[in-house]
This record gives structure tokens, sequence and C-alpha cells, in this order.
């Protein structure tokens, strides 16, 4: 959609929230289409913004290059002119431009046991590579498997100072 030629109003208008209610029966679900729909309109200005300043972009790391581009100035002010995505998505509503679908329950339920069965898959997978590791770590001590999982021997801290001060005093001389 050309965003240019949307009519909807620069800043914030009161609304008659009898007619945004009107439009999917419910002013709650209203608010959720919109706000989806403006999610949609700010991701494809940011993207398209972006686009056009890649022109300009400069790939040197040197501080003492930054130029002011007037052409770089007014494209940004441009976008920053132009409503606000939740503005047009509101517009895009009443003036029925807008086509959304609100699922069934039935919709909703399908969802939610799909999402339930990929979780289990993902916990049995975890659950599989954990009795695998326990496979492989059968007859290994404690110490050992976690020295392999971070490939670092383990020392124990009060064993190296006992051995440091052993090797600290001085030996007592054989009497012949």
């Amino acid at each position: 959609m050309d965003y240019k030629k949307n009519n909807a109003p620069t800043s914030v208008i009161t609304r008659d929230t009898g007619l945004l209610e009107s439009k999917t029966g419910n002013i709650y679900e209203t608010v959720v289409v919109a706000s989806r729909r403006a999610n949609q309109i700010g991701t494809d200005l940011k993207n398209e913004l972006n686009k056009k300043l890649e022109e300009f972009a400069s790939y040197t790391d040197n501080l003492e290059e930054i130029f002011e581009n007037r052409e770089q100035i007014e494209i940004s002010k441009y976008y920053e002119r132009l409503p606000k995505p939740t503005l047009m998505a509101l517009q895009e509503i009443l003036e029925d431009k807008l086509n959304f679908r609100i699922p069934t329950d039935e919709e909703i339920q399908q969802a939610e046991e799909l999402a339930r069965a990929r979780e289990r898959a993902e916990q049995e997978g975890a659950m599989e590579k954990a009795a695998q590791a326990k496979k492989e770590a059968e007859g290994k001590s404690f110490d050992e498997i976690i020295a392999e999982s971070h490939d670092t021997p383990l020392t124990d801290p009060e064993a190296d100072k006992k051995k440091a001060k052993k090797e600290s005093k001085p030996k007592a001389k054989a009497k012949e």
C-alpha cells in the first residue's frame, strides 16, 4: 500500500468508539486488529526508510568523514512527518480498506493443540538426549563428567594449597 496517499490525520483526534466497535462487533477486537495492522505498517515503513538511507551509508571507520547530506535529511524529515502507523491503521479500518478475519473457537483449539504437541515433542527430544548422555556417562565420576563438559581438568583448591605448602617448606637434611 502506498502510505503517502493515506489521508490519516497526523495528530491524535477524538474517535467515535461506537463506530470503531461496529467494524468488529467488539471494541477490544478492533484494538487488536488495529495494533496488528499498525505493526505491519511500521515494519514496512522502517524497511522502506532503511533501503533509502542505505545509499548514504558510509562504511569507513573514520570519524572525520561524517558528511551532512541534504537529501538524506529531507528523506528522514519526510518519514517523520508521516502519520503514525496506529493512526494509519485506524483510518484503514474506518474506511473499510482493511480485510481481517477473527478465528473461530475451533480454529483456536486446533492451534493450541498443535502448540502443545510441539512442546511435547521438544520435551521428548530433550529427554532422549539426557538418556543418551546418561548412558555415555555410566561408570564415570561426577568430576570426570563435568571436566569433559568444560574441557578443563578439575582441581581441588584445598589440595593445591597443601601441595604448595609442602613444596615451600625447606627439607630437613638427613643425618648420616
